[in-house]
């Protein structure tokens, strides 16, 4: 079983040192190509193990060449109902890893960006870690509890992807909350700042997405 899988999707990656840095630092684990991904591989200099796809954005001589070099190739028809991503999603979640980061799934088209991020509740559902990892953050719906230490400073962003969140609980935030409810479409979990050495969010039921960001004010929107 690998313990972590990377799934490289289509979108833009900003900092290939970033990226090059997550993965020399991974033992035990797999690289998954969605299609459009290979032109990230290039620029990461790194090379994936298997590439799921209808291969329509793929460049013919690099997917020949990934063939040749014995690269695990799963072609679907252009007529599919999913996206690249998803597929590759459910490829790796049959694996049942520890974990699976999904890299280049954020910017660009507003849909594929918000069908990622729904992508998040698959992993949830299967109690699997799954998380959307840009330069500048990281997002995942919380499966019961999260800890954080020594991330005083840190920005973390709460939104409900389910109706109703139901008994909330932050401790080690700016803005605590004590078994609170969140609804789908309110923003009043937005910019809440870690405080403490040792934060913890928790939740009773429903899907709570949380987005944080590595660095102190410092975001996409900045630069």
């Amino acid at each position: 079983m690998y313990q972590k899988i990377i799934i490289v999707s289509g979108g833009r990656l900003v900092d290939p040192v970033f990226f090059q840095k997550k993965i020399a630092g991974m033992e035990n684990h797999l690289v998954i190509c969605c299609d459009g991904g290979a032109r990230n591989f290039q620029y990461l200099g790194i090379k994936p193990d298997v590439i799921i796809g209808d291969m329509d954005s793929i460049d013919p001589a690099q997917l020949a060449s990934y063939s040749a070099q014995g690269i695990k190739i799963i072609k679907y028809s252009a007529s599919k109902d999913f996206t690249d991503t998803e597929l590759a999603l459910d490829y790796a979640l049959n694996l049942n890893p520890d974990a699976i980061f999904i890299w280049g799934a954020l910017g660009g088209r507003v849909d594929h960006t918000l069908a990622n991020v729904f992508l998040l509740c698959k992993g949830q559902e299967k109690g699997i870690n799954t998380y959307l990892i840009d330069e500048y953050g990281e997002a995942f719906v919380l499966d019961k509890k999260a800890v954080f230490i020594n991330e005083a400073g840190k920005t973390v962003s709460l939104l409900a992807l389910s109706p109703r969140v139901t008994g909330i609980t932050l401790k080690g935030f700016l803005y605590s909350l004590e078994k609170s409810t969140l609804q789908m479409g309110e923003t009043r979990g937005v910019s809440n700042i870690i405080n403490e050495d040792r934060a913890s969010i928790s939740v009773r039921s429903g899907k709570l997405l949380v987005i944080g960001y590595w660095q102190k004010d410092i975001f996409p929107e900045a630069l």
